[in-house]
């Protein structure tokens, strides 16, 4: 396993389309490298790496708010963005190397954006890659040769005359023999242990470009084509996730949104949300994350309480699973009626993932 943590802690501000450039590395181990001049991070060896990243902003010159893109050289695209100009960007993405190495960035895919002044750290990005190599199955076994002819056998040797037969000694009295010892009991095998499953053995990462909708809904029709990747327990069609093993599991989801029309209408005491549930053998909510609302009261002129135009709504949390368990991801109207498109305008989508742990 391949591990890399960056960090950027210097102030400053960077272009549209330029590279994060972080200029603290924290931990590097395996067959991942940083070129911290450059940006560019290189994965050396085939496998499948997983990317986690966020950036503190205190401005941009865009007009949308800030946004970022995890770009490879094999074509992979992960973004994440915020309608918000001061705030937090959050990002994830999954990127399968079929044929290394290749060459990964993280850009800015906006107007200029200024890190913020007032936190230490401005940016971080992490990398945990699966790169152990993979062995072939055994190939067949061939032919046996044919046998080597047998090499002729030499003439025996006369034998020579037998020697006189020497005289019998007397044989000497047998001693008694010893006591034997008492054999101790053997003490009892212990149990062999529960062999614990390799980390991410169990699990997929599944994407969805864009969903209309205007009331509570589960997400189906989920696509699991490279880089993304599917699992024998994940009906992408229904969006089910059926656990397969008792024990703990890591799920993450990054829902980008907008919606449709002009927001008109205050949505008073609604609070929509996005939430991982587990449907069967009992209903039950396992992580969720509020929509970023608009909450405006000015003296005497206006009162109002309404969603954002657009934005990204990201969960992220361990919980202890059982066999059988079947799991999917929501949108909760909460009394909303406003028509949404789930996956954002500029077509970010939604990124989905689950992975055994433990």
């Amino acid at each position: 396993m391949s591990i890399l943590q960056l960090e950027r802690l210097a102030a400053g501000s960077i272009g549209t389309g330029a590279n994060v450039i972080f200029d603290s590395t924290v931990v590097s181990a395996g067959s991942i490298s940083y070129d911290s001049a450059t940006g560019v991070i290189t994965l050396q060896d085939a496998g499948r790496y997983e990317f986690d990243w966020w950036a503190a902003t205190q401005n941009s010159l865009s007009a949308t708010g800030a946004g970022f893109t995890l770009v490879s050289s094999q074509g992979d695209v992960s973004v994440g963005n915020s309608p918000l100009k001061t705030g937090e960007v959050v990002g994830v993405g999954v990127i399968e190397v079929e044929t290394a190495p290749i060459t990964v960035t993280l850009r800015n895919n906006n107007e200029t954006i200024f890190y913020s002044s007032t936190v230490p750290v401005k940016a971080a990005l992490a990398v945990i890659g699966n790169d152990d190599a993979q062995t072939g199955p055994t190939g067949p076994t061939g032919p046996t040769g044919p046998t080597g002819p047998t090499g002729e056998t030499g003439a025996t040797g006369p034998t020579g005359p037998t020697g006189e037969t020497g005289a019998t000694g007397p044989t000497g009295p047998e001693g008694p023999t010893g006591p034997t010892g008492l054999t101790g009991p053997t003490g009892e095998t212990g149990a062999t242990g529960p062999t614990g499953p390799a980390v991410g053995e169990d699990g997929f990462s599944a994407f969805k470009t864009a969903l209309e909708v205007s009331t509570g809904t589960q997400l189906t029709d989920w696509t699991v084509d490279a880089p993304y990747y599917g699992d024998p327990n994940f009906d992408a069609a229904t969006g089910n996730f059926t656990v397969p093993e008792t024990g703990r599991y890591s799920i993450k989801a990054t829902i980008n949104y907008s919606t449709t029309a002009a927001i008109s209408v205050a949505i008073n005491a609604s609070n929509p949300s996005f939430v991982v549930r587990r449907t069967s053998p009992a209903a039950d909510d396992l992580i969720s994350g509020l929509f970023p609302l608009l909450n405006v009261n000015v003296a005497l002129l206006l009162q109002l309480r309404a969603i954002l135009g657009n934005g990204t709504v990201n969960l992220a949390g361990d919980v202890e699973l059982t066999a059988g368990d079947v799991i999917g991801l929501f949108y909760v109207d909460d009394g909303l009626t406003i028509a949404l498109n789930l996956g954002g305008a500029d077509a970010g989508g939604i990124v989905w993932s689950i992975h055994r742990i433990a």
